[in-house]
C-alpha cells in the first residue's frame, strides 16, 4: 500500500481555504447551514461519500469544508468547468474534473499529496423521484474501488435542503426576501474499507449515506 501524507502543502491548502469562505459567505446570504462538528478521523487524507441532489450541493460542499477548517478537492462532473462562471468558480475550488474513470486516477495522485477528495456516488443530480425511497438513487462503483485501491478512511455524508433551495432543472437557486433556506449536512465515519470488491465496499458507503439522510430531528424539516 502506497504512502500518503496527512496534509497537502500549506500554502496550497489556505489559497483553497479563502475561496471556501468567499463561497461560504456567499451561500449564507441566502441560506443557514447546519454542519455539524467536524468528523473525528485519526488519519488523513480521507474521501468524501455524499448524496447529490442540486446544483447547490457544491456550494454547500465549500461551505461545510470551510467552517470544518478543511480544504477538500471534490469531484466534478467534466462538462461544468466549460460553462461560464461555474466553470472558473469549479477551477478557484481545485475541484478534479470527472471524464470518465481516469478521474480516478487523478483522485488518488491528488492524494498522495495529502489532500482529501470529496466525491458524489451517484454521479449527477438525481431526480426525486429516484431517491424519495430511500434517500438516495442509482450509484457508480468507482468511489468502492478507490477506497480499496487507496486504504484511505471513507466518511460517509448526507445533505437536505439543497434540493428546495436549488431545485433540480432550475438555472438558478430559489431566492425569497426575507428568507434563508435551511440546509443540514450529517456525516457518519466509516473508516477503512475492508474486502477486495468494489460493490461490496460502495454498498457499504451508499448505506451509511441513508443512515445519515434518515438521522432524527433534520433541521431543514425533511426527514418530517
Amino acid at each position: 500500500m502506497r504512502e500518503f501524507p496527512s496534509s497537502p502543502d500549506p500554502t496550497q491548502a489556505a489559497a483553497l481555504g479563502r475561496v471556501q469562505r468567499r463561497v461560504a459567505r456567499g451561500l449564507g446570504l441566502l441560506a443557514t447551514l447546519d454542519a455539524g462538528a467536524r468528523p473525528e478521523v485519526a488519519d488523513e487524507p480521507v474521501i468524501f461519500a455524499a448524496n447529490h441532489r442540486s446544483m447547490a450541493d457544491l456550494f454547500l460542499a465549500a461551505a461545510t469544508f470551510s467552517e470544518w477548517g478543511w480544504p477538500i478537492r471534490p469531484l466534478v462532473a467534466g462538462s461544468y468547468f466549460d460553462r461560464p462562471g461555474i466553470g472558473g468558480l469549479l477551477r478557484s475550488l481545485r475541484c478534479i474534473p470527472v471524464h470518465g474513470s481516469e478521474a480516478l486516477d487523478i483522485a488518488t495522485e491528488v492524494m498522495a499529496e495529502g489532500w482529501s477528495v470529496a466525491i458524489m456516488p451517484e454521479g449527477r443530480v438525481v431526480p426525486e423521484s429516484e431517491w424519495a425511497a430511500t434517500g438516495v438513487g442509482p450509484a457508480r462503483p468507482g468511489i468502492g474501488r478507490l477506497a480499496l485501491a487507496t486504504g484511505r478512511p471513507v466518511v460517509a455524508v448526507g445533505v437536505t435542503g439543497t434540493e428546495r433551495f436549488w431545485p433540480r432543472g432550475r438555472n438558478l437557486p430559489s431566492i425569497t426576501p426575507w428568507r434563508r433556506f435551511p440546509l443540514a449536512v450529517r456525516h457518519e465515519v466509516l473508516g477503512i474499507m475492508e474486502g477486495d470488491q468494489p460493490s461490496v465496499a460502495l454498498d457499504e458507503i451508499m448505506a451509511g449515506i441513508t443512515r445519515c439522510l434518515n438521522v432524527p430531528e433534520d433541521p431543514s424539516g425533511l426527514s418530517d
